[in-house]
């Protein structure tokens, strides 16, 4: 646990002689009824149990000022002045001084309207119904109290309030699990805290992290919340305005109907889980596939039968015969590419699908294998093509159809070729394409077949590359895919037919495992 952040009751601050100050950078008290309303009722209704000693108030973010002997408020305000509300200025009990002046008499009408709220709940001051109600709030409430350097303190609030969050969620939520209390055993706690650890390790490790976090994921750089949506602990959306720790939120709602070991059990369980299927071959990479799939941001629990469903939908995408037709080029194409590159990998354990390389390209393409816009063949280039038809006096009647233009070098071409070669026309045919970042499909321009592969081959053996080729693109320019003719220097038709012939047979082999797993 963090050493600045503590749990701390009104009783605590009164004890420590706390002088909280609200800065000038602050908005201003702006609850409104409904708020108000909201925290008495919460308070009211709670009654401690063993699983659930406290009701938490939230998290405090605050910075000490020494030198004037206070206490600033970060963020937490609304609550605070609330609170302060609810137990009377007169009580002295949670002293606050406001620094804002500009909009004193707006601040003022809230405070008005928060009061009316509080007397008709619970009255007015001293009587029976509000000191009861008070003496819950001081015996029954905790602050998670987070203590910020004070030359960070309004870097913090504007951090804070863009959503670049200093205090982490999980941290929080890390305090509210790992802390000892009397409603459970202080070994219980400490084995917690060992596990807790385990996992932090294991999402540090940007193999397993990358595996469980589709790229921009909402506030992926706590990757503790990522397995809290697993275990199904997503912040539940209200319509108040949204909160600043929403997982710590929802953990506290979860507090207050069942006890810390069962949550825990939520989220180990969820962590187990998915470290099981990090260790798999076959769910490894059918859970990748789904969590990596395009436009996939909603981290949920998944059973077996889900993953399954998924990735049969996945496997539905139909390659059209049209070669001119751009319409299938959406979501399902990409989706497609991408299951058969880890069905590919998956036949080829322990090689993994890197879903770490596949999480750092920011924008995906789809590549022609064989693109029309290709340049011309030099006079080698022709002979490797041509092989024994190949004669200088037929390079000549090329470069004089090169003259006449890339069709009529193309149509010339095609005629000597005759079947092998790819098309006379753009083939956009899930035959003619392979997945691609887009950074790396760009430097390969209007290159050969020939050059995509010189390219290809480079990225593979060179670390150092800002390129990256999936799996299944590195082995299609490679030709190391059963049925493709390696002593030809270009995409041919047998080349396309046995490369769509590879894909859906790994596919297929990847269904029928999971549909059949093997039972040890």
């Amino acid at each position: 646990m963090s050493k600045n952040i503590s749990l701390k009751s009104i009783v605590d601050f009164k004890n420590d002689r706390i002088n909280f100050y609200i800065p000038s950078y602050q908005r201003g008290y702006r609850w409104k009824s409904r708020q108000v309303s909201q925290l008495i009722d919460d308070i009211d209704s709670f009654s401690p149990t063993e699983s659930t000693p406290f009701y938490f108030l939230q998290a405090l973010a605050v910075a000490k000022d020494i030198e004037n002997n206070r206490v600033n408020v970060v963020d937490g305000q609304q609550r605070l002045t609330t609170l302060k509300l609810i137990l009377g200025e007169e009580s002295g009990e949670l002293p606050i001084d406001y620094a804002r002046e500009a909009n004193e008499a707006l601040d003022k009408h809230f405070m008005r309207m928060a009061q009316k709220v509080i007397e008709e709940k619970l009255g007015e001051t001293g009587t029976e119904r509000r000191t009861e109600f008070c003496k819950k709030i001081k015996e029954r409430c905790r602050f998670l109290y987070y203590e910020v350097d004070i030359d960070k303190e309004l870097s913090t609030f504007y951090q804070l309030n863009s959503g670049k969050i200093p205090a982490k969620d999980s941290e929080l939520v890390k305090c509210v699990m790992l802390t000892l209390g009397n409603d459970e055993a202080s070994n219980v706690t400490k084995v917690r805290a060992d596990e807790w650890d385990d996992i932090e390790r294991m999402l540090n490790n940007n193999s397993f992290f990358s595996f469980i976090t589709p790229r921009n994921t909402w506030k992926e750089d706590d990757g503790m919340t990522v397995l809290l949506r697993y275990a199904g602990l997503i912040p539940t959306k209200t319509e108040q305005e949204e909160e600043v720790f929403p997982f710590l939120t929802r953990i506290l709602d979860e507090l207050k109907t069942k006890s810390r070991v069962t949550i825990w059990k939520m989220i180990y369980s969820a962590f187990y889980r998915l470290s099981e299927w990090y260790n798999d071959p076959l769910m490894y990479h059918a859970f990748g596939a789904i969590v990596h799939q395009r436009n996939n941001k909603d981290i949920k629990p998944k059973t077996r039968k889900e993953i399954l469903d998924a990735i049969e939908k996945m496997a539905e995408y139909k390659p059209k015969e049209d070669k001119n037709d751009y319409s299938n080029w959406g979501e399902d194409l990409f989706n497609y590419l991408l299951l058969s590159n880890v069905a590919f990998c998956w036949k080829r354990w322990p090689y993994r699908y890197s879903f770490e390389m596949h999480r750092q390209v920011e924008a995906w393409s789809i590549e022609h294998i064989f693109a029309r816009n290709q340049k011309n063949l030099d006079e080698k280039e022709l002979e490797e093509w041509l092989g024994n038809d190949y004669s200088k006096s037929v390079f000549d009647e090329y470069q004089k159809k090169c003259n006449e233009g890339k069709e009529k070098a193309d149509d010339w071409l095609a005629n000597k070729l005759d079947s092998r070669y790819p098309s006379t026309t753009e083939d956009n045919s899930v035959k003619n394409l392979a997945l691609l970042p887009q950074n790396a499909n760009s430097s390969l321009n209007n290159k050969l077949f020939e050059g995509k592969r010189e390219a290809v081959s480079k990225w593979a053996c060179d670390s150092w590359t800002d390129y990256w080729a999936p799996p299944v693109t590195e082995a299609v320019f490679m030709k190391s895919l059963p049925g493709l003719k390696l002593t030809l220097p270009y995409w041919s038709k047998e080349d396309k037919d046995s490369y769509i012939k590879s894909m859906s047979m790994n596919i297929a082999s990847f269904i029928d495992a999971l549909k059949n797993p093997v039972r040890l």
